[in-house]
């Protein structure tokens, strides 16, 4: 067993958004991360879960989770805990559609609304917006940072999935891109911010089981949770 095991929330979920086949991904996810023996995962379908002080003993915080058609509001505790858990600089990961969560524009669940999830994840999807995506399909992603510990030597690839374009908020330099058919540009698709004294890793990848059978995505997957946790 190594010296240093990082502990993993992992949050899946939301009977109403089963279209983003969280059931199909969550256990890929945490399979994927597993692989590597320094990293241990915990699921858990209960959003709410933030609002237990067994959050403080995990390391990273990894959303796979969006609150669609769902109008409650986090509670006041689970909101306080995010915040101390990335103020104790523990780590935060955020995939594909998770960047939708807890957003005044989300489909019957705009009273979710949480503007403090939006310095978490600077780049969010806007369904008052002109947020979009590709028609699901395979494209070809380019590593644009390839002095990223997170993409350090990674290859590009092809993928089966959602490729994401005008998410709202700021613009980030991309840690991979691919090109859009509709928009006829290429379009970020990961980037790492910080949010307090979190490092943060989102991906927009992920819509499906075919995402976490890419080899590539599996090892980014990998390395993310390690960085965001300030063991790579």
């Amino acid at each position: 067993m190594p010296n240093h095991v990082t502990k993993v929330l992992l949050i899946s979920g939301n009977e109403n958004h089963k279209w983003h086949h969280w059931e199909e991904t969550t256990p890929l996810i945490q399979e994927s991360l597993q692989e590597d023996e320094r990293i241990t995962v915990t699921v858990s379908l209960n959003i709410e879960v933030l609002a237990e002080d067994a959050l403080f003993t995990y390391d990273v915080l990894a959303l796979n989770y969006c609150n669609w058609k769902d109008p409650s509001q986090l509670s006041d505790g689970a909101k306080a805990n995010v915040i101390k858990f990335a103020e104790e600089g523990r780590g935060i990961v955020v995939l594909h559609f998770a960047n939708g969560a807890f957003h005044f524009s989300l489909p019957e669940g705009g009273e979710s609304d949480w503007p403090e999830y939006r310095r978490i994840v600077r780049r969010v999807w806007n369904h008052h917006g002109n947020s979009k995506h590709d028609k699901y399909g395979e494209f070809f992603v380019n590593i644009t940072n390839d002095s990223h510990p997170i993409t350090q030597g990674i290859t590009p690839f092809a993928i089966t999935d959602e490729l994401y374009f005008n998410q709202e908020g700021e613009e980030l330099p991309p840690l991979y891109t691919a090109k859009s058919n509709i928009s006829n540009q290429d379009e970020p698709l990961a980037w790492v911010t910080q949010y307090r004294n979190s490092r943060v890793y989102q991906t927009l990848l992920g819509h499906d089981g075919k995402a976490y059978a890419v080899p590539q995505v599996r090892e980014m997957l990998r390395r993310s949770v390690l960085w965001t946790a300030n063991r790579l």
